[in-house]
């Protein structure tokens, strides 16, 4: 059996997933990972912080133990805004940005749209900016065209460094317009997203300049191996190895700004 490809998996939510599932993405070349905050059942204050710590005192760790090397973004996701105290929540962020292993605020941006999402969107990519930090854009599954038009200008109006934000779960229809103004895409192997051949024939397409493929494994019925199984068909489609490497490990590690 030949060598799995090297692989960065640039969205991950390991505290849904077994020991197992992380090691059989480490046994097919998953060799490093981020880690990113999502959204829970009755989000407060004090449950998000909870959340913070846990991703970073437990959840990097764990991977680190199954041979999985791990960095985190923290944000509260469009799904996760508590009713009150929101303002103290990323007071207390800038804290996890000390140490080098919270790389990116995320995962932020628009869900179901709205004043609420829009003003705690807005906030975060101010702290972003003041403190210089690269941002991971969540989008919605439903009505993804208008929310991601949505977002782009919110992220043009906040000063945010085109950049420094990777927007995240883009598909064939929002793909080009979020390259096209100077931000990352990410491309999400999810079968409620994006099937590994559809991927395939967008890098094709687009090629690797500021693509980053990711799983989003651990939210709902996701495929633990389907960033592997698409460095798989991408190499069948005979593109070349830099091309593969750079979607799958290289520019992910560029964005985030992990150079070991």
């Amino acid at each position: 059996m030949p060598e799995p490809i090297p692989l960065f998996d640039a969205h991950l939510h390991p505290e849904a997933l077994t020991d197992q599932d992380l090691e059989s993405m480490r046994f097919f070349g998953v060799e490093r990972a981020l880690v990113v905050a999502h959204h829970f059942p009755e989000p407060t204050a004090k449950g998000l912080r909870q959340h913070f710590d846990q991703l970073v005192e437990k959840q990097l760790p764990r991977l680190e133990r199954l041979g999985i090397r791990a960095w985190a973004a923290l944000g509260v996701h469009p799904r996760c805004i508590p009713r009150r105290g929101l303002s103290e929540v990323l007071s207390h962020l800038p804290d996890y940005f000390e140490g080098g292993r919270v790389v990116a605020l995320g995962e932020t941006g628009l869900h179901v749209g709205g004043e609420e999402e829009e003003e705690a969107f807005l906030e975060q990519l101010a702290l972003a900016r003041q403190l210089k930090l690269r941002v991971v854009v969540h989008t919605p599954l439903k009505d993804k065209e208008r929310h991601t038009r949505r977002i782009l200008t919110l992220l043009r109006q906040s000063g945010v460094l085109p950049s420094r934000a990777l927007v995240d779960h883009a598909n064939a229809r929002t793909v080009r317009t979020i390259l096209e103004v100077g931000h990352w895409a990410g491309l999400t192997l999810h079968p409620e997203a994006l099937q590994a051949d559809r991927a395939v024939a967008l890098v094709r397409r687009l090629g690797s300049e500021r693509l980053v493929l990711d799983s989003d494994a651990g939210d709902g019925a996701g495929d633990i191996l389907g960033l592997a199984r698409t460095a798989n068909l991408l190499g069948k489609a005979k593109l070349s190895e830099r091309i593969v490497r750079r979607v799958t490990r290289d520019n992910a590690a560029r964005f985030f700004q992990i150079h070991d």
